[in-house]
């Protein structure tokens, strides 16, 4: 086959190329998630809670941010306070309103998950830095195009909000934090996240 050949175009190996990634990532997550006694779903949420909480973590902002039912949540939230690893909190003004915390099990869990983690880390790392930050954009900016097609119904990512300004020159900038953004600090999971006004 010469180089011209190829019946495959970049955009299929850009898509199997993320699915060979996600299977080994959910292959590696199932392990963990075995090891420590819960299902994928109790470990995606123990980990979304101590790293990328939404701003606020009820039930039904964490089901949008998995992109799972609120009823499949509820459930795992239920099993995962069963075990002492979460605990709701009433609001004071709203008693159908809680918000979901780990408790210091819990933290001490997603310490021990963080740790086996490190394998898939170590990866990343062992590439140079330019090329780390390249990835990085290069995913974010693919984030922003699944949003736009609904593929991503939820996303707090840097080129996803509205603060967010791309120069000519390819630089990043943070109006609301008024600062320009170098390609390592651009955020997957940003606490003051502001969806754009139209998309």
């Amino acid at each position: 086959m010469t180089p011209g050949d190829d019946p495959n175009p970049v955009p299929a190996k850009v898509l199997d190329a993320l699915g060979r990634l996600a299977r080994g990532q959910r292959a590696h997550r199932q392990a963990v998630s075995t090891r420590n006694n819960l299902t994928p779903l109790q470990l995606e949420l123990l980990t979304t809670l101590a790293n990328a909480p939404p701003p606020e973590p009820l039930t039904g902002a964490l089901a949008r941010e998995l992109a799972v039912t609120q009823p499949t949540v509820t459930d795992s939230l239920r099993a995962l306070e069963g075990k002492g690893l979460i605990e709701r909190n009433s609001d004071p003004v709203d008693r159908r309103r809680a918000t979901i915390t780990l408790t210091a099990v819990g933290s001490a869990l997603t310490d021990q998950i963080a740790t086996a983690d490190r394998t898939m880390l170590d990866a990343v790392a062992s590439l140079h830095p330019h090329r780390q930050e390249q990835i990085l954009v290069a995913l974010l900016d693919l984030i922003s195009a699944y949003v736009d097609a609904g593929v991503i119904d939820t996303a707090r990512t840097c080129t996803t909000c509205h603060h967010h300004r791309l120069g000519t020159d390819g630089t990043h900038h943070c109006t609301l934090l008024a600062i320009d953004l170098p390609a390592a600090e651009l955020r997957v999971n940003c606490p003051e996240h502001t969806p754009p006004l139209h998309r």
